[in-house]
C-alpha cells in the first residue's frame, strides 16, 4: 500500500472531522479537565478521582504541556485520533478486499458517520487492536505476541474495559491460531496473559500506594452502577441489525480465502461483537459513530470472502451513492456550517472560536459570562467546586477543580467512602467558588456533607444573572462588598495574586492556612 493514499486519507479526515466541529460537548470536558488537573501540580487518584480512564487524560496532559493548554490544541489531538482511525480503517479493508473503491469507501464511511470527539480513543483503540490481530495472525512468533500484550495494557489504561474488548479478540486469535498445538497454545495464553498483567502492574501498584486496589475497583463499581441505572436497557432494532454484522462475520469466518484466515475474521468479529453488546445502547443514534470503523473493517472482511473483484467494485460504486444520498440528509443537522459556504473561511471560523473559546463553540453557551466571571474575579491559585454536569466550567476557567471531581452529577458519587474522601481533600484547598447548576437544594438533598463543608466556611449564596433560574454561587463573606460584576451581578474582589487573599478575616485566615 503506497504511503501517499493513507496521507492522503488521513488529511481528508482530518479535515472532514475538523471542519464539522460545532459547539464541545460537556463530556469533552470529563476527560481533558482532569488532564489540565495534572499540570496544575495533582496527582491522579491520590488528589482526584480517575474512573478508569487515566492514559486518556494523561495523553491531553502530555499535549497540553507541549503544545499549549487550550481546547484548541485539546480539540485538535482528538480530531487526529479520529483521522488515524479512519486511516487504519481504509488500510484494513483494503488489506480484506484488495480493492481500493472498497477500503476508500470503508474509510468514508468513518468520515460520514464521526464519534463525538471526546470518543477519540473509543473508535481507534479497537480497530488498532484488529490490525495488530491480523498481524499475528500472517506470523503468529513471540515478537509479535508482545504486541498484543502491550496494546491490551494500553487498552486497559485508556478505559478499563477496552482491555475487555481486546483480549476477548486475542484470546479467540490465539485459540485458533494453534488449536491443533495445544503445548504452543498453552504457553502462548499463559504468556499473553503474564505479559499483559506486566505491563498493567506500574498502575496497579501505584494505585496500592495511594489510594488501594480494594477502594479503587469499589468506587469505580459504583460509578458503572450508576451508570447502567440512568442508560436504558431497551434495545431497539439497529441494535440487531449492527450485531448482525460480525455474526455474519463468524459464521462466514471458515470459508477459506487467499487474504484471510479464520483467525483473522473471528478476532476482529470477536471485538466488534463486544463492542455492539457494550456501546450500542442509550441513545443508539449517539453511539453507532463509535462502531462504525470497526463495523466497516468486519463488512470488508465479509465482502472479500464472497465478492468477487468486479462485484466488489459494483457495490462500492452504489455504496458511495447511497451514502451521498444519506450524508445529504444528514450532514445540515450535524454541523452548523453557519452562513459561510467557503470550506476555507469555514475552518478559520472554527479556529478562531476554539481559540478564543467563544460562546459558540461552549457547551452551554449562557455559562459564557459566569466562566469569565470565574477567571477574572478569583485568584488563579483558587479552585472551583461545580455540581450538575458542567465540567467544562473549571477547564474553561482555567482554574483547578475542587474536592476531587470536576463535576458533582447528582446520583454518582453519593456513597459516603466518596464523600469522606472529597470532604477529606476539601479541607486542604483553596476554594474561590461553588457552582450549584442544578440549586442548591440539589446539593443539600445529594451531598450534605458537602453542603455544610461549605456553609461551615462561611460562605454567602448568590443567584448570578443567567438563563438557568436554578443556578447558584456560593462565594466567600469576605467578597460581598466588593464591586459587582456587569455580566453577573456577582462580587469580584480585586484579588492581592502576590499575598493570594480575598481578606484578612477569620474565615480567610482559615482557608489559606493550609497553603503557608
Amino acid at each position: 500500500m503506497p504511503r501517499t493514499r493513507l496521507v492522503l486519507i488521513f488529511l481528508l479526515a482530518f479535515a472532514a472531522r475538523y471542519a464539522a466541529t460545532g459547539a464541545i460537548e460537556n463530556d469533552h470536558f470529563v476527560t481533558f479537565t482532569r488532564g489540565l488537573q495534572v499540570l496544575y501540580g495533582d496527582w491522579p487518584v491520590r488528589d482526584f478521582d480517575d474512573p478508569g480512564f487515566p492514559l486518556s487524560y494523561l495523553i491531553s496532559t502530555l499535549t497540553a504541556a507541549v503544545f499549549g493548554p487550550s481546547l484548541f490544541v485539546n480539540v485538535l489531538l482528538c480530531v487526529a485520533l479520529i483521522a488515524l482511525t479512519s486511516t487504519m480503517t481504509f488500510l484494513l479493508a483494503y488489506r480484506a478486499t484488495g480493492s481500493t473503491a472498497v477500503a476508500f469507501l470503508a474509510a468514508v464511511i468513518t468520515m460520514a458517520f464521526y464519534p463525538r470527539l471526546y470518543n477519540a480513543t473509543k473508535v481507534i483503540v479497537p480497530v488498532v487492536a484488529i490490525a495488530i490481530a491480523w498481524r499475528y495472525a500472517d506470523s503468529p512468533s513471540p515478537g509479535r505476541l508482545v504486541a498484543l500484550a502491550v496494546w491490551t495494557a494500553i487498552a486497559f489504561l485508556m478505559r478499563h474495559d477496552y482491555a475487555v474488548y481486546v483480549a476477548a479478540g486475542n484470546l479467540a486469535l490465539l485459540v485458533i491460531c494453534h488449536a491443533f498445538e495445544l503445548r504452543v497454545l498453552t504457553i502462548r495464553l499463559a504468556a499473553y496473559v503474564a505479559l499483559s498483567v506486566l505491563f498493567i502492574a506500574p498502575w496497579l501498584i501505584y494505585i496500592q500506594l495511594v489510594e488501594g486496589l480494594g477502594e479503587y475497583f469499589a468506587s469505580a463499581f459504583r460509578f458503572i452502577a450508576a451508570e447502567g441505572r440512568r442508560t436504558t436497557t431497551t434495545l431497539p432494532p439497529a441494535f440487531f441489525a449492527l450485531t448482525a454484522v460480525p455474526v455474519a462475520g463468524l459464521l462466514a469466518s471458515f470459508k477459506r480465502v487467499a487474504r484471510l484466515g479464520p483467525a483473522h475474521i473471528v478476532s476482529a468479529c470477536v471485538i466488534l461483537l463486544t463492542l455492539d453488546v457494550v456501546f450500542l445502547r442509550d441513545v443508539l443514534g449517539a453511539r453507532i459513530p463509535d462502531v462504525v470503523a470497526s463495523t466497516a473493517v468486519v463488512g470488508a472482511a465479509i465482502a472479500g470472502r464472497f465478492m468477487s473483484e468486479r462485484a466488489m467494485r459494483t457495490a462500492a460504486t452504489v455504496g458511495f451513492v447511497l451514502l451521498i444520498v444519506v450524508a445529504a440528509a444528514l450532514l445540515p443537522g450535524r454541523a452548523n456550517f453557519g452562513t459561510s459556504v467557503n470550506a476555507f473561511a469555514r475552518v478559520s471560523q472554527i479556529s478562531r472560536r476554539l481559540r478564543q473559546v467563544s460562546a459558540e463553540i461552549i457547551p452551554n453557551p449562557s455559562m459564557a459570562p459566569l466562566i469569565a466571571y470565574l477567571s477574572q474575579c478569583t485568584d488563579p491559585q483558587d479552585r472551583v467546586l461545580v455540581t450538575g454536569f458542567g465540567p467544562e466550567i473549571p477547564a474553561l476557567a482555567r482554574r483547578p477543580f475542587a474536592a476531587r471531581l470536576p463535576t458533582w452529577i447528582p446520583g454518582y458519587y453519593e456513597d459516603a467512602a466518596d464523600v469522606n474522601r472529597a470532604l477529606a481533600r476539601l479541607r486542604d484547598e483553596r476554594l474561590g467558588a461553588a457552582v450549584f447548576l442544578d440549586g442548591t437544594p440539589v446539593v443539600e438533598r445529594s451531598w450534605p456533607a458537602l453542603m455544610a463543608a461549605i456553609r461551615d466556611r462561611g460562605y454567602d449564596e448568590y443567584a448570578p444573572g443567567s438563563n438557568n433560574g436554578r443556578l447558584r454561587v456560593w462565594l466567600p463573606h469576605e467578597v460581598h462588598d466588593a464591586r459587582r460584576d456587569p455580566a453577573t451581578g456577582l462580587p469580584c474582589a480585586r484579588v492581592d495574586l502576590k499575598a493570594g487573599l480575598y481578606g484578612t478575616d477569620r474565615h480567610g485566615a482559615d482557608r489559606h492556612a493550609s497553603d503557608r
